[in-house]
């Protein structure tokens, strides 16, 4: 085999010492010269980038908070009381059979039958 070029391994670990030596030069100097690596945001953008999480965390803790006394209205109890699965309870604890909560409340059946049975546990 005729080779025209050939490397030696040294050849190679020498070339990658001084490219390494090279990079490392490199990131020192730009450390001493103040500059950083890494991107910097304006101040600017950071107290744009702050106000806005600030505003969303004031908007997850007003909706977190728990309810007051005058933020529940009669309206909302009513509304609550007379949801098909409140009726489905109040029948199951009178005795109606499955079928027939399902059929008046507008539930599937396998949710009257939870029901049922659910309210069946809490008699007994």
């Amino acid at each position: 085999m005729d080779a025209g070029f050939v490397v030696s391994w040294k050849a190679l670990l020498v070339a990658g010492i001084i490219v390494l030596a090279v990079y490392i030069a490199e990131i020192l100097l730009l450390m001493g010269s103040g500059k950083s690596l890494a991107p910097r945001f304006s101040r600017r953008a950071e107290n744009k980038a702050l106000t806005e999480i600030n505003a969303r965390l004031a908007a997850l803790e007003a909706r977190l908070a728990p309810p007051t006394e005058s933020d529940e209205s009669a309206d909302t109890i009513v509304e609550i009381a007379s949801t098909p699965y409140s009726r489905a309870f109040s029948l199951a604890k009178q005795g109606v059979d499955v079928t027939q909560v399902a059929a008046s409340c507008g539930i599937s059946r396998a949710e009257a039958e939870l029901i049922v049975a659910m309210q069946n546990k809490h008699l007994h």
